[in-house]
């Protein structure tokens, strides 16, 4: 019975998104921001591109990048939360490369590991493999020499902390090596007394509805988040002030005033520390709250605060309905 009122709950308000798309937002294809005197960083945001060998997506990801360099305004950084190809296969990469190669959309490209980025081959032990392709294509993409899947980078003196699951599973593993390496990392950038924007593909446990939203008709309490070292991520990030952290991976809509009502689901949502950010899925539809594909969140970030602003790159179109502000302590 709950799955069935889930069901007919998005579909109406699917009609609904439909109906309004994009009339309710701002047609504009310039990224300045609110505030431009003021702003000290802007970067776009996506997640869940799946590439693969298919015109299709191509051009889908290819919209996106054009939108993000024929603006007036240059950005910062382009940061992209995983699932960045479909299934790690080489040419899936390859084509991903091609894409973007095409366009230069920011200063900084920044690219994180999912799941389905630990793929690769049918075979036990395949994230090896993986990891290796991640590190060379992601690594041409970005212009880095990587030498492990998670790494820290700055922009304009803000620290980005890029975390990886080390295994192959739909939910992360992440190694003690990790946390305790985050643990340093986050501990040296916090000395800036700047937000600390953290990258990981998969939410951390029971956030965003988890694990409800993630989709199954009994879930088990980790579904869809970070998986067994959630609870030891989330005490380091805990540790440390203006912790912004950056998902994706559920492929859910933006969140607005009805999905906290229908699915306790929130695109943004603060706890202590923390304040967590799940991006829609790029690529295809999505089931609760904002369901068109193409899209994903705009971060202007002052000194007071940080703006994020939901932004159809697909179609240039700023959505007005979903602009959240996080204090900055």
């Amino acid at each position: 019975m709950v799955t069935f009122f889930r069901i007919i709950s998005a579909f109406f308000m699917a009609i609904t998104t439909l109906i309004s798309y994009p009339v309710a937002g701002n047609i504009s294809a310039d990224f300045a921001p609110k505030d431009e005197e003021n702003v000290k960083l802007t970067f776009a945001t996506i997640s869940d591109t799946h590439m693969k060998d298919s015109a299709t997506r191509s051009f889908m990801l290819e919209l996106g990048l054009a939108d993000m360099e024929n603006s007036d305004y240059r950005l910062d950084a382009l940061v992209h939360a995983g699932d960045i190809t479909d299934h790690a296969y080489e040419e899936q990469w390859q084509k991903t490369v091609d894409v973007f190669s095409k366009y230069d959309p920011a200063d900084n490209i920044i690219l994180s590991v999912g799941n389905h980025d630990t793929w690769g081959s049918d075979e036990d032990d395949r994230f090896p493999e993986s990891q290796e392709r991640f590190m060379k294509y992601a690594g041409q993409i970005m212009g880095l020499e990587l030498e492990k899947t998670y790494y820290s980078t700055k922009v304009n003196g803000y620290t980005f902390v890029v975390m990886s699951s080390e295994d192959d599973g739909t939910d992360a593993y992440v190694s003690d090596e990790q946390i305790a390496w985050l643990d340093a990392t986050m501990a040296e950038a916090s000395k800036d007394n700047l937000p600390i924007f953290v990258v990981f593909h998969q939410p951390i446990n029971n956030s965003h509805g988890l694990p409800v939203t993630w989709g199954d008709d009994e879930p088990e309490p980790m579904d869809g988040g970070i998986g067994e070292q959630s609870e030891k991520v989330e005490a380091v990030l805990q540790k440390y002030e203006n912790v912004i952290y950056i998902s994706g991976h559920l492929h859910l809509g933006m969140g607005d005033k009805i999905t906290p009502k229908l699915w306790n689901y929130r695109s943004v949502e603060t706890y202590g520390n923390i304040t967590s950010v799940n991006l829609p899925c790029y690529m295809y539809f999505n089931p609760m709250g904002q369901i068109m594909s193409g899209t994903g969140f705009v971060f202007e970030v002052y000194d007071d605060y940080v703006l994020v602003r939901g932004r159809s790159y697909s179609s240039n179109v700023w959505y007005t309905a979903y602009e959240y502000k996080i204090d900055i302590k």
